[in-house]
């Protein structure tokens, strides 16, 4: 190879090098991954991943959040959650509160809301966030395909979604939020995450993929009680 060449290939493995640096998330991004659980139901004698989900922190205490239709088919079941890197320690999570009424109303809410046990210590707890980003904004996500180790994955928020030529798909899921981002089966109830103020927070659960028109995944919004 000519040194010209070899030159080359060295100023553009700096550019990819550059790149990464720029694409790094912040440190209080990575240090989140603490804070992600496996969502299990315990169902006909049956243990089971269905979910992933977030402990964040509010007014009343840690709570561990994920999405409704997680626990829809069975809200009466005995739920746990568990560190991917560590399923044998379940700790029993009680659903306290849980909305979703089917895809057809999905802009109703999709998210469920578990107490913990008093001795439940959290290593980390994630705020929520006050604003919503701003559409373009990067954002982050760990996700927990059905038990593997969480993966951190990046994306950009669109916005809200809305469908001014289709009253039926506004009906359904207008007014909820769009990420530019990739997923697997198990992410549902995943914590959307951003920096606010220097700090990681919670903006939004990972509720599903949507394909129609602005593909990539849509979002229900923190409710209100826990802000």
């Amino acid at each position: 190879m000519s040194r010209r060449g070899f030159a080359l290939k060295l100023a553009l493995l700096g550019l990819w090098a550059l790149a990464f640096v720029w694409a790094a998330p912040p440190p209080a991004v990575r240090e989140a991954e603490k804070a992600v659980y496996n969502l299990w139901v315990l169902h006909n004698n049956q243990m089971a991943v269905i979910c992933t989900g977030t402990v964040v922190s509010t007014e009343d205490g840690p709570r561990f959040l994920s999405a409704g239709h997680c626990v829809s088919d069975w809200p009466k079941a005995r739920f746990y959650i568990s560190r991917a890197a560590d399923p044998d320690q379940l700790f029993r999570v009680h659903l306290a509160w849980w909305e979703f009424e089917g895809i057809w109303r999905w802009n109703y809410g999709d998210f469920a809301v578990f107490k913990l046990a008093e001795t439940f210590r959290p290593e980390v707890a994630i705020p929520i966030c006050k604003e919503l980003p701003e559409p373009g904004e990067e954002v982050w996500s760990w996700t927990g395909p059905f038990g593997m180790l969480p993966i951190l994955r990046t994306g950009v928020y669109s916005g809200e979604i809305h469908f001014p030529d289709s009253p039926e798909n506004e009906e359904a899921i207008g007014g909820m939020l769009l990420v530019d981002i990739n997923g697997a089966p198990g992410s549902s109830g995943s914590g959307l995450l951003r920096m606010e103020e220097g700090r990681v927070c919670v903006f939004g659960i990972w509720a599903g993929a949507f394909t129609a028109g602005r593909a990539g995944t849509i979002a229900s919004p923190i409710p209100k009680v826990l802000r």
